[in-house]
């Protein structure tokens, strides 16, 4: 008897790379972009595979799917990725059965997340999944699969504090930028700096803050008119530094300096400022620290913010694990259930035949005797038998041998 009847081959398995063992420049080579899925998808299931799912993203590319062994899947993904098995090797992930089940609901629920926490992995493995449906790749054990996936990240994250605090430098940033808009509801916001840590910010401004008032400024004009396009937002030549952090309420600066490049000469009118500074080294004049005007808040405490965050985040892991096992659990009873029904199933007609057979006899015997009473009388006895049989089977005990016996006693 197979694991997964859904299937017609005997294992189920995740093979892929992440960030635990592989670098950007190593996962951008494992990438697979929907062309490339696409074809990949279409060469399984014209080999008769039954059931896929790729996820691909900056930090992962996995695939889900059935197989007679791991090697075949393997073979597909180098293949479409443009690389080869001994390049997989030494950064691969390959995981079978309960393992890739349980290892999707650890991604999901954002244990395996770069950032610990970070629950926008959930809406790619959806995406992700609705692709395969698009393009026949699925089966009823992966619709299961997923939603059970999906029920458990909304379970970690509702019943859990995974992803409560700042658990990155630019996330800290954005959570001290909202204190203040308690008591400054429409802030003019400077960014200044379009370097990695500078994009982040502004993509968390953006996206966490509601702020309409954000200028953007850079070194080189071009990046910061680039960004400012994607967001909507405006940007500022260069040359005029001084008057956009005069005006600014907000300064964050995130530049790639070695001195000061926020100085006390660039702010003319007084006015209450939080400056939060970025950049390693300090890029903020450091008499503005003793400024009562200011209020300057560097990339350390930012980051001790952010490590308190993370601390506190791991200690949620254990609560997070126990909803992933118990999720798992209620997957095993439906899929232990898939398997049960068609021996139920057949059981169940099989004693119908013999019902139907001997009420025959018994009516000849017997013309007084009212059909329909008779009739409902062995259903209810028929009932009983079935529903014996079932609640042993999901009770527990060696399934695979249990059925085997009733399809031998029966002749199914």
């Amino acid at each position: 008897m197979k694991e997964f009847e859904v299937s017609r081959f005997a294992n189920f398995f995740l093979i892929g790379i992440d960030h635990s063992k592989a670098d950007v420049k190593t996962r951008e080579l494992f990438t697979l972009n929907e062309e490339k899925a696409n074809h990949l998808l279409h060469e399984y299931k014209q080999g008769g595979g039954d059931g896929m799912l790729i996820l691909s993203t900056c930090n992962r590319t996995e695939i889900y799917a059935f197989a007679s062994c791991p090697r075949d899947l393997i073979a597909l993904f180098c293949k479409y990725s443009g690389t080869t098995k001994a390049h997989f090797e030494p950064f691969q992930n390959i995981q079978q059965n309960r393992e890739a089940i349980n290892h999707l609901f650890r991604v999901g629920s954002g244990l395996e997340s770069k950032i610990l926490g970070d629950f926008e992995i959930i809406g790619q493995i959806k995406k992700s999944y609705q692709f395969s449906k698009e393009q026949g790749g699925h089966n009823a054990f992966l619709d299961r699969l997923v939603n059970n996936a999906v029920q458990c990240s909304k379970r970690v994250k509702n019943e859990t504090e995974l992803s409560t605090g700042a658990a990155s430098v630019a996330f800290a940033a954005v959570l001290q930028l909202k204190k203040y808009l308690e008591t400054n509801p429409k802030p003019n916001v400077l960014l200044y700096g379009m370097g990695k840590m500078g994009r982040t910010t502004c993509e968390n401004l953006v996206n966490q803050t509601g702020i309409s008032d954000i200028r953007l400024i850079n070194r080189t004009e071009e990046k910061a008119a680039r960004l400012a396009e994607r967001f909507g937002l405006q940007h500022l030549d260069i040359a005029h530094l001084a008057d956009g952090l005069n005006d600014a309420d907000i300064v964050i600066v995130a530049t790639g300096a070695d001195h000061p490049t926020v100085l006390a000469e660039h702010f003319q009118n007084e006015k209450p400022r939080l400056l939060l500074d970025l950049s390693m080294p300090r890029n903020i004049d450091a008499t503005l620290y003793a400024d009562a005007n200011f209020q300057v808040i560097d990339v350390d405490h930012l980051s001790e913010v952010a490590e308190e965050s993370i601390r506190n985040r791991q200690a949620q892991i254990p609560l997070a694990e126990a909803i992933i096992e118990a999720q798992i659990g209620d997957f095993y009873l439906w899929l232990e259930s898939r398997r049960v029904a068609p021996t139920l199933q057949a059981l169940r007609e099989k004693m119908n035949d013999w019902k139907d057979k001997e009420l025959k006899s018994l009516m000849k015997k017997f013309p007084e005797m009212p059909s329909d009473q008779a009739d409902e009388f062995a259903a209810q006895i028929l009932n009983r038998i079935t529903g014996q049989f079932a609640r042993q089977l999901k009770a527990g005990g060696d399934l695979n041998s249990d059925l085997r016996t009733i399809h031998h006693i029966f002749e199914l």
